[in-house]
């Protein structure tokens, strides 16, 4: 947060990370790819950001270097989020596309919903928290019944974020072996939701990848004892994460780094 004498502009300082983990099942082989970190700086109230140099106070040279972003008319503490995931999300799907236009026969899974920022696509969406019940009466009482590797029927929905429709499934993810109940987990545990733009992908086409997730999905499903999000997690997906983590640098080290320079210029943080 910053401004002059009359005015305050919320803004922020922030770090992203996108990639892809490539997977052979043929070859049984995983490797990462697209791996693009970005530092950006970007401020509420149309107010224009500036490409910020953070130097390092031990006389390295191993700076931060914070691009500008376009600003937004917000300018609310909210923005601060805002502005960050939107950038993350347009980021996500150049990614989507790039792979798409390279292999166009692979499935695509983006972890989360899909969020529309260019033509709708047959990237597959992968969400793992029921924030919103899509599915009520008989429909809904089919979650409690599904079995590791089962799904719903294929329904439509629309969302006020996204009004193009999209098909959606529910898929039991995780293995038999193991008793989620056993280890203290709800027993909705290992449900996810997968959905696929309805203008990019015909309903037969879609029946066909909706049964390809069920027997795709549990086979990459974390376990309990090395991810506390198992099954929902898919194994690729967490280990990208680490790795991302680990480019994007120490959260702590940044922070402090941060505080530091806004103390110089005599700026509220």
């Amino acid at each position: 947060m910053g401004g002059e004498r009359d005015s305050i502009y919320y803004g922020a300082f922030g770090t992203i990370a996108v990639g892809a983990v490539d997977v052979y099942r043929a070859t049984g082989t995983a490797t990462y790819s697209n791996l693009t970190i970005r530092r950006i700086v970007g401020f509420g109230g149309n107010q224009q950001a500036e490409l910020t140099r953070i130097p390092c106070p031990l006389g390295s040279q191993a700076e931060l270097v914070y691009e500008p972003i376009p600003p937004s008319d917000e300018n609310t503490p909210q923005v601060r989020k805002s502005l960050i995931q939107n950038v993350m999300l347009k980021a996500e799907d150049r990614l989507a596309a790039e792979l798409l236009a390279k292999q166009p026969e692979t499935l695509i899974i983006r972890d989360g919903h899909l969020r529309w920022y260019g033509q709708p696509d047959t990237t597959l969406g992968y969400v793992k928290t029921m924030r919103k019940t899509y599915l009520s009466g008989d429909c809904a009482a089919l979650l409690w019944t599904l079995a590791p590797g089962e799904r719903t029927p294929i329904f439509a929905i629309r969302d006020k974020s996204d009004l193009r429709r999209r098909w959606s499934w529910y898929l039991r993810s995780g293995s038999s072996d193991i008793c989620l109940k056993r280890l203290g987990y709800h027993e909705l545990q290992g449900l996810v939701r997968l959905e696929l733009y309805s203008e990019a992908v015909p309903l037969d086409q879609a029946v066909e990848i909706a049964d390809q997730s069920t027997d795709l999905i549990p086979q990459y499903a974390s376990h309990p004892c090395r991810d506390p999000r198992a099954p929902q997690n898919l194994t690729p997906v967490g280990a990208l994460e680490r790795e991302l983590g680990r480019r994007m640098g120490d959260r702590a080290v940044i922070e402090r780094r941060l505080r530091g320079f806004f103390a110089s210029l005599g700026v509220m943080s």
